[in-house]
């Protein structure tokens, strides 16, 4: 396939396209070594610069991974997990077709804030046993009194949440962060301090009072890729969430 000047679309846009459409067909097998800049530029007749644009975007986008000394090889698509629905964590985890495991690693606890007491659990996602994900959710205490009494290791917090306080969540606010994991989160989630991160934090509202439950959730990058289902307003899908992203 030749590339096309006269195209809107980028030069190295259109081989990044051409790279991934490779590795998706198998022409080039993960972990395969892709070939070199010299040799890209000479079958597509362009300059290596535009070559190390295209491979720098796939390696943006986890598909490629540069070795020095070596070239520069296939990576296995990226996982993605949809974690971010009002369905809850337990039910985005069972959507996904990898070995996940949700563990509570603390709580429920009553933790003071002011006149503001919340129930806090703290909880660890592994995926294929590579930590994932760390959340901390603090539950209003007053609306849902006595959640401290329920087991809660192993079970959906929004299924115990609907079952014994009749409760579903109406809408929520996301604020999405990227920041460096300090030494508490980079210890969680296998990471060394300074790591990118993706910081989400997460206000839940239902019927009877907003801001019931709010989550703070650190994602780790590197290894997987975090996404979120979004609706029309009008179409009867999930409740709908608004977001803000801050950088």
């Amino acid at each position: 396939m030749s590339l096309n000047p006269q195209s809107p679309i980028p030069l190295y846009r259109q081989l990044a396209g051409q790279i991934l459409a490779d590795i998706e067909t198998g022409h080039y097998p993960v972990a395969s070594r892709i070939p070199s800049e010299n040799e890209f530029a000479s079958t597509y007749s362009i300059g290596r610069p535009t070559v190390r644009q295209a491979t720098d975007w796939l390696i943006r986008q986890g598909r490629l991974e540069r070795r020095r000394g070596s070239g520069t090889y296939v990576l296995p698509p990226v996982r993605s997990i949809d974690l971010f629905s009002l369905a809850g964590t337990s039910a985005a985890l069972q959507n996904i077709d990898l070995d996940a495991k949700l563990e509570v690693i603390g709580g429920p606890a009553l933790e003071p804030a002011g006149d503001d007491r919340r129930l806090r659990i703290e909880r660890l996602v592994r995926v294929e046993a590579v930590p994932a994900m760390h959340e901390v959710l603090r539950f209003d205490a007053q609306l849902f009194a006595g959640l401290e009494q329920h087991v809660v290791t192993g079970r959906s917090l929004s299924a115990l949440v609907r079952d014994v306080f009749f409760m579903e969540p109406s809408s929520a606010r996301q604020t999405f962060y990227a920041v460096a994991a300090d030494e508490a989160q980079a210890s969680l989630l296998d990471l060394s301090p300074g790591a990118p991160v993706l910081r989400v934090q997460r206000a839940l509202h239902f019927e009877q009072q907003e801001d019931a439950l709010l989550i703070d959730i650190c994602c780790r990058t590197d290894h997987f890729e975090f996404s979120q289902t979004l609706y029309p307003a009008l179409a009867s899908g999930p409740a709908e969430s608004t977001q803000e992203t801050k950088l």
